[in-house]
């Protein structure tokens, strides 16, 4: 089988007749039939059925039409690759951030373009990376999420501790650490950033067995900020995030016993990481060793 002649079977099943296809395809009606029995001849079975004026695929022709798509991609797929590998310094990648993040990120963000300044990064706020990966909608996503399957892969980033932030006038503003237990006797409103912070908070305090008696809110970092800043409630925020802020109000307490740690991880779909733009992002992002 050529691939012009898929090309023909294929556009055939999506207008739904030889004549309508032969007119998009700037081809003969007789040589596009043609070239349709050539292929059942080859397959030794009708891929057509001949129905008044019309046509209806055939089960074999289901099949031959889903995974002649699938040839077609994997043959586009093939051909970004290798422009990819010709051209390393050019392309576009689309990133998944948790809402929020972008802000202390980008300064990695900018040292990367300052590299590579012909590849053009999309940004995206989700939750829901592991999703976005499978629907291509992202490339990469630095996540904190543990959920893996068999199409994506993960490579760890760094560790973000997470920290207390409370006002100046804070009756713990003078403690520059408490034990994680002491959480317990809060009796303000707790802000987190996300649901998806608070779950993991959550499990801290499960481990610690100790019951949290404020009113938790999830918003966002920005408005965390000001709320805490005129005495609204405390927040628990990853330490990076408060710093790059570098509000003048706000007293950082660090917990201990345990400290609440939190993983950042790249995911990214394995078909993707044979993209030259993916691996180089992944390699250059890595600004901390391991821990």
């Amino acid at each position: 089988m050529e691939l012009r002649q898929l090309d023909y079977f294929i556009q055939i099943c999506k207008e739904g007749s030889f004549t309508k296809a032969a007119e998009v395809l700037m081809v003969s009606q007789p040589t596009l039939s043609q070239q349709i029995r050539v292929l059942e001849g080859e397959y030794c079975t009708p891929l057509f059925y001949r129905v008044g004026r019309g046509i209806q695929i055939t089960e074999a022709g289901q099949i031959l039409f889903d995974k002649g798509l699938s040839v077609k991609q994997l043959i586009e797929e093939s051909r970004k690759e290798i422009y990819e590998l010709k051209n390393i310094q050019r392309g576009e990648l689309t990133i998944g951030v948790l809402p929020g993040d972008l802000f202390y990120l980008m300064p990695h963000f900018a040292q990367f373009r300052e590299q590579y300044p012909d590849i053009s990064l999309k940004f995206v706020e989700t939750v829901d990376f592991s999703e976005q990966v499978l629907q291509n909608k992202i490339d990469i996503g630095i996540t904190t999420g543990s959920e893996q399957n068999k199409h994506t892969d993960s490579i760890h980033l760094t560790k973000e501790e997470q920290v207390l932030i409370i006002a100046e006038n804070h009756p713990w503003a003078e403690n520059a650490t408490i034990p994680f237990r002491e959480l317990q006797h809060l009796d303000t409103v707790l802000f987190f950033q996300s649901t998806m912070c608070r779950e993991f908070i959550d499990s801290y305090v499960m481990k610690s067995g100790i019951t949290l008696n404020s009113t938790i809110v999830a918003v966002s970092s920005s408005s965390i900020l000001s709320m805490v800043n005129h005495g609204y409630g405390v927040a628990l925020l990853s330490l990076p995030l408060v710093e790059s802020y570098n509000h003048p109000k706000i007293k950082i307490i660090r917990l201990t016993d345990p400290t609440p740690t939190r993983e950042i991880k790249l995911s990214y779909h394995k078909n993707k990481f044979r993209k030259h733009t993916v691996r180089t992002f992944i390699e250059r992002l890595r600004w901390q060793p391991s821990s």
